[in-house]
């Protein structure tokens, strides 16, 4: 058998997409498959199944180009579904109807699924994502060995993830707060709008570094220096930064929102807020209160090794892929 992984054109080398199609190649070769990453492109080369990591980008994309959809798996990442779909799911739904295997993060993203296409009942599927603790785990280097509490936010810069706004919110904790808070921002800018006002937030603020792409192999230290892991995304799939930080023990603390209520069981594996208010009460919170603090760190990693192990996430596919192969008409392709 061989797969072609199928990010989205513009996806970066540390884009979620790519980070997602990379883990679950590793998992797919330690089961003897076959499995390539490509960027969407006209006239892929030939594979037994095309994976479509983003149902609207790439899903659509492959079937305009004439890939059979019996041959065709995709998984909705995060805008796709929370973003396109909801704008307007009905053109997405007569489109992807001819597609049997569809894949989501969580049972609450096939209920949102299903809401608008009930006939999809039989071809909705939830796998998890996976973290490859080979890589993310709490030994290195130790949590925030200086003295200022280290703010870590990791993530492509754009409006959907509110980049800018970290920086308001980090800024209005240390006043409150008293503590000489840093923030660090990770990740390659995806939006020059947003970077921009990135860019004009941190100005004046010696506090802040704008570290921008952070390879793979290196952000593991990254989350096991912070004090504070910080998502404050408006619309989240499942997290990539946010499990592979919790797998490190770091301490989450996120937007409550559909994907990140999914991880985090708010004072439990995180912390989840509301708002600007919500966010400075338990910033306090956290520094007050070190031993519970490290009690939710403990959490984090055991909610990602029982939830979340790569084996899980690429046995799940391998078996959609078999059924792909096996549902397409003898001749089917070439």
């Amino acid at each position: 058998m061989k797969v072609g992984l199928v990010v989205p054109s513009d996806t970066p080398p540390t884009g979620g997409n790519m980070i997602s199609a990379q883990r679950l190649q590793s998992g797919l070769q330690k089961l003897g498959i076959t499995a390539v990453v490509e960027r969407f492109r006209p006239q892929l080369p030939a594979y037994d199944v095309y994976h479509a990591w983003n149902a609207v980008q790439v899903g659509q994309a492959l079937l305009r180009e004439g890939v059979e959809p019996e041959r065709i798996v995709i998984t909705w990442t995060g805008t796709d579904l929370w973003g396109d779909w909801i704008r307007d799911s009905q053109p997405i739904r007569r489109t992807l109807q001819v597609v049997k295997q569809q894949v989501v993060f969580t049972p609450n993203a096939r209920l949102r699924l299903l809401q608008d296409a009930p006939d999809w009942e039989d071809i909705v599927h939830v796998i998890p994502p996976s973290v490859d603790d080979a890589i993310f785990s709490p030994e290195g280097t130790p949590v925030n060995p200086t003295d200022s509490p280290l703010v870590v936010i990791a993530g492509g810069v754009r409006p959907v993830k509110r980049s800018a706004w970290a920086i308001d919110l980090v800024d209005r904790a240390r006043r409150a707060l008293g503590m000489d808070l840093r923030l660090a921002m990770l990740g390659p800018v995806r939006d020059p709008g947003e970077w921009e006002r990135v860019v004009q937030g941190a100005e004046g603020r010696s506090w802040v570094e704008l570290v921008g792409e952070v390879p793979k192999e290196a952000m593991a230290d990254w989350y096991r220096r912070a004090s504070v892991v910080l998502n404050t995304s408006q619309i989240e799939g499942v997290s990539n930064a946010l499990m592979e930080a919790m797998a490190c023990g770091a301490l989450i603390v996120a937007t409550n929102i559909h994907g990140n209520r999914y991880l985090i069981d708010s004072h439990k594996t995180g912390i989840l807020f509301d708002d600007e208010g919500d966010f400075i009460r338990e910033m306090q919170w956290i520094f007050s209160h070190p031993a519970e603090s490290n009690i939710l760190r403990h959490n984090a990693r055991m909610r990602i090794l029982s939830q979340h192990l790569l084996i899980q996430e690429a046995e799940a596919y391998h078996a959609l892929y078999d059924v792909a192969m096996n549902s397409c008409p003898k001749g089917c392709g070439i």
